[in-house]
């Protein structure tokens, strides 16, 4: 397998992130007359419910203020197949980072499996299935880095917008509507549901409701892809230790495993 198309798997694979790539709303592209430009004005605000964008703006907080923190996630996501036939597929994603400059990602779904360890400079990224890894050199900073391998790589990680130190300025940006869904169900436990659109997706939150609104469960629907597919993801065992020990983030690649380059493509944000 060439370098060019191991990239362009893990693209795939762990492509689907919690990231809204669009553009925000913009405003009529030529003036309109003075009896309809306060509507057309007034249509192009986003319309966020207050409670909705406070918690979600605590939410943030929380995680881009703590040291360290570690989750566990059961994900469900769709693949929709020529005719418009839609398959789901499950996988589990366990997550932990150390600020300003660690992280690490195991992988593992129906269509395959990735393993990433971030520490201070340097990216290893292992395909377990393949017995293949690459190492790149980043940025010593995880906001840097994540932004670094999305710009040159195109290469998103699953729930990686909960790793930078402030996820609201990603998403908020991209929000033309907002709301407050109301107390909805996580596996027993009762939750804070809110919703957010921009021009392409739908973006639904359930959060805990204590002081620590934590994100129990997140749903993103690709709105504008044939036959809307959906990622889900049930969020569990958040852990928010002061320090995590520096080999859990030390790359644990195999002797026998093939090491191969990157090479910069073009691929779509999914």
């Amino acid at each position: 397998m060439t370098s060019k198309l191991f990239a362009a798997v893990c693209a795939t694979v762990m492509g689907l992130a919690l990231a809204i790539g669009v553009a925000s709303a913009a405003g009529p592209s030529s003036a309109p007359t003075p009896a309809v430009a306060a509507p057309a004005q007034a249509a192009s605000v986003p319309k966020i419910d207050p409670l909705a964008d406070q918690l979600l703006t605590k939410t943030c907080a929380v995680l881009g203020s703590a040291d360290a923190f570690s989750f566990h996630a059961e994900v469900l996501f769709d693949q929709v197949l020529p005719h418009a036939v839609k398959i789901q597929f499950a996988g589990a994603i366990d997550l932990a980072l150390q600020r300003p400059d660690e992280m690490v990602i195991d992988y593992h779904s129906d269509l395959g499996a990735k393993e990433l360890w971030y520490q201070k400079n340097t990216l290893t990224l292992f395909d377990p299935q393949r017995l293949m890894y690459a190492t790149l050199n980043v940025p010593d900073s995880i906001d840097a880095m994540l932004d670094q391998i999305a710009e040159t790589y195109h290469l998103w990680f699953p729930l990686s917008n909960f790793a930078y130190s402030d996820a609201c300025a990603r998403i908020k940006n991209q929000i033309i509507f907002g709301t407050y869904v109301g107390v909805n169900d996580v596996n027993g436990t009762a939750t804070d549901h809110i919703a957010f659109s921009s021009k392409t997706i739908d973006l639904q939150l359930w959060l805990d409701r204590t002081a620590k609104p934590l994100p129990r469960k997140i749903v993103i629907t690709y709105r504008t892809k044939v036959g809307s597919p959906e990622y889900m993801a049930v969020l569990s065992e958040w852990k928010f230790p002061k320090h995590i020990a520096a080999s859990r983030f030390r790359a644990q690649v195999p002797k026998d495993a093939k090491r191969i380059e990157f090479l910069k493509f073009k691929e779509p944000q999914p």
